[in-house]
């Protein structure tokens, strides 16, 4: 039998608001027992890094293409310690984008270690006068083919966040959008054994449950790129984006750990509850009214694509709090 992938918990009270306890379980109830950290850096001087160089060049890190990237020294809002960064200064000659990555080479064989999991914070700031243009900053996926598999891309002009897989249809829009001079925590998780990604942004799922690959490429990951995508190489921003606390970690778990949404009521108060996961796989919600004692509310099928599960709740509307978990069926 699999074991329950509890998801997060989501809390919604009468009187309209909700909020998400950050439990998005993956062994039983809490976090994963045992994770193995591939590679991380937090970019600090006792790990080699100096602010004087380019990043490209330091510590395995590569850039492809020219312009502005290395090692800003602290202290800045939001962060601790020395950062990493690309963007600022423009590339000469000109160019239309600059990759700066630190090869992992990760191969996921194991049919104990199928879930890959990327951390990063980050930050973009804006151009200046001095340069008021505006350009995308993205984080790119690649596998050890060195074929993209997929971007997460963000538009420092329209402030939308956009998504692309390798079919060649171009960016798709998330519906979310983000703000310059703040910081964001972005987790990306791939389960390479079902061939699935799924992104969230300060715990917000911004894209769920979207292939690897559409096209059969190998799958397995050697990099996740830091992209400053120029959209006129006459006329490049000073824009840039800052990152840290960059990390890699393999997980042993099965499926990408689910997450709950409260999305309302019906005019009766039935609940309309929301379910994030993986595409084919069963969900089982569980409700609660003190985080004691749970009852099932019945099972759903995560639609293809984007892995979503629709669940009713005709208790909620006689509750005076109502708490929410799923897991995947055995």
């Amino acid at each position: 039998m699999r074991s329950k992938n509890w998801s997060g918990v989501a809390i919604a009270s009468m009187v309209a608001t909700v909020a998400c306890l950050g439990l998005r379980a993956a062994n039983g109830v809490g976090f994963p027992a045992a994770q193995r950290v591939w590679f991380e850096t937090g970019f600090e001087p006792f790990e080699g890094y100096d602010t004087a160089l380019d990043l490209g060049g330091q510590n395995g890190w590569v850039a492809l293409g020219n312009g502005g990237n290395g090692i800003l020294p602290g202290p800045l809002a939001g962060f601790d310690g020395q950062v990493a960064y690309v963007g600022f200064v423009a590339p000469n000659p000109a160019d239309d984008l600059l990759n700066v990555f630190r090869p992992v080479a990760l191969m996921p064989v194991s049919g104990d270690l199928p879930l890959i999991t990327f951390t990063v914070s980050f930050e973009i700031f804006d151009s200046t006068e001095a340069a008021p243009y505006f350009d995308d900053f993205r984080w790119s996926a690649y596998n050890t083919r060195e074929e993209r598999l997929f971007t997460l891309d963000f538009d420092n002009s329209a402030l939308e966040v956009n998504f692309a897989l390798d079919d060649a249809k171009g960016f798709v829009a998330t519906g979310f959008k983000f703000s310059p001079n703040e910081v964001y925590d972005l987790r990306i998780t791939l389960n390479f054994a079902r061939n699935l990604w799924t992104a969230d942004i300060n715990g917000a799922v911004v894209v769920n449950g979207r292939p690897i690959t559409t096209k059969g490429s190998k799958l397995d990951l050697n990099e996740i790129d830091a992209v400053w995508a120029i959209r006129d190489p006459a006329k490049p921003g000073n824009n840039f984006m800052v990152f840290d606390d960059y990390r890699i970690t393999v997980l042993p778990v099965r499926e990408i750990p689910s997450s709950v949404e409260w999305v309302g009521q019906l005019a009766n108060g039935t609940g309309i509850v929301r379910v994030l996961g993986e595409p084919g796989v069963q969900y089982v919600l569980e409700a609660s009214g003190d985080l004691r004692v749970w009852h099932e509310m019945g099972s759903s099928l995560a639609q293809f694509p984007g892995g979503i599960a629709e669940f009713q709740d005709p208790g909620a509307g006689s509750a005076n709090a109502r708490f929410y978990r799923a897991h995947g069926a055995p």
